[in-house]
């Protein structure tokens, strides 16, 4: 659960894009220090609870900026791939082997991107993240990073992505920021280039919720809905692919499981357990009591139990299309 981007280059030698702005920053050309954990420095971040979260104005994402949170990330990109069989799901498989310009958006600590790059050495794979969240030094000679505000720009020439990678920015994005987003990845997709994005439905669509689980679910749709952002944005991804113009659409949802039933159910309690611990500080404002981390860790575990004897369920949404052969943009 995702609750919130590389001037053209490859090899780290292009030049950068034309569209390379104040709200990109490309970081294989010169050298960026990343701010250290708990940091607020430049007013860039703020300190609540013990853990770091993003303070930047034009920024909405909720959750955590840290090294807890960025481990996290990598278990979620596990649960996530046993749920759906794989990495992706567009048809995409030949492109990749042959060679393709990739972006991966809301990369985060780049797990997807790694992976990818690992197993397709002929394609060039893009990170872009609000933040610098992202492995600094070590990475693939086919991946690169930038630090970009999706919503706002994407710092690539027209037609020039042949597969554009999103997802689990529900708690980043406002549906007014993921749609120009979404217009902004299709002005850079070619003629004929995919689009994927994978969302949860984190209200609405819980399944079998039980009486300690309600009121957290009512508290964090609060809080979400207060950022302007929309709980239940998964429902809808299909549709905007559709508003926005790209065609051969596909929708789906997958049943997830939380704390039971068979692996995934235990891949996504992990991915659960860790997400309630890292908005301690935030219920915390509403429940005082909680601000005793021993206390919540009683909660989290009492809600692991509840998850299991209810058979609470969320459901993991995909869309993929492709923009049109004739587009105009």
């Amino acid at each position: 659960m995702g609750f919130l981007f590389l001037g053209a280059c490859f090899g780290r030698s292009s030049s950068r894009s034309k569209h390379s702005s104040a709200h990109c920053r490309d970081i294989t050309s010169e050298p960026v220090e990343s701010t250290p954990p708990g940091s607020s420095e430049g007013k860039k971040f703020q300190v609540i609870g013990g853990r770091r979260f993003n303070n930047e104005e034009d920024v909405d994402y909720m959750l955590p900026n840290d090294d807890t949170e960025a481990d996290r990330l990598h278990f979620q990109h596990w649960a996530i791939k046993y749920t759906i069989g794989g990495l992706y799901q567009a048809p995409v498989h030949e492109l990749l082997v042959k060679g393709s310009r990739v972006v991966d958006a809301g990369c985060g600590p780049a797990t997807w991107t790694f992976e990818m790059a690992k197993d397709y050495p002929n394609s060039n794979f893009i990170g872009l993240d609000v933040s610098f969240v992202f492995p600094e030094i070590i990475r693939p000679p086919n991946v690169d990073f930038h630090i970009c505000n999706i919503s706002k720009e994407i710092p690539f020439e027209d037609d020039s992505i042949d597969y554009y990678h999103q997802r689990l920015l529900v708690a980043g994005l406002s549906v007014e920021d993921m749609k120009a987003a979404l217009k902004n990845a299709y002005r850079v997709l070619k003629p004929g280039g995919y689009i994927e994005l994978g969302e949860e439905a984190l209200i609405a669509q819980v399944e079998n919720k039980g009486p300690k689980y309600t009121p957290i679910n009512t508290m964090m749709t609060a809080m979400i809905k207060k950022k302007g952002l929309s709980p239940d944005i998964g429902l809808d991804i299909g549709n905007y692919l559709t508003e926005i113009g790209f065609e051969n659409i596909h929708y789906e949802k997958v049943l997830v499981p939380v704390g039971h039933t068979n692996k995934a159910g235990s891949l996504w309690w992990e991915d659960f357990s860790e997400l309630f611990r890292s908005i301690r500080p935030l219920v915390a404002m509403g429940i005082p009591a909680y601000e005793d981390p021993e206390l919540y860790d009683v909660f989290v575990n009492e809600l692991k139990e509840e998850f299991a004897e209810y058979k609470t369920n969320i459901w993991y949404c995909i869309a993929f299309g492709q923009k049109p052969l004739e587009a105009t943009l």
